[in-house]
């Protein structure tokens, strides 16, 4: 029996520009997380595109000064 070997996520484009934010502020993803009002777990799903988080993205934009 062949075993599926699951494929690596992969931060999206907004999900990197989201974590190099974070470390120029010394936040965390559960800082972000917290200040959003949602679990680390649902925000790391809308950085590696795993959930789409329409309703988050620009409040993760104005927080942490994203354009």
């Amino acid at each position: 029996m062949e075993r599926k070997i699951k494929e690596k996520w992969r931060l999206t484009p907004f999900g990197m520009q989201v974590k190099k934010k974070l470390i120029e502020k010394n936040m965390t993803t559960s800082d972000l997380a917290d200040g959003l009002g949602i679990s680390r777990s649902f925000l790391s799903q809308i950085l590696y595109g795993n959930k789409k988080g329409e309703k988050y993205i620009e409040m993760i934009r104005e927080k942490l000064e994203i354009k």
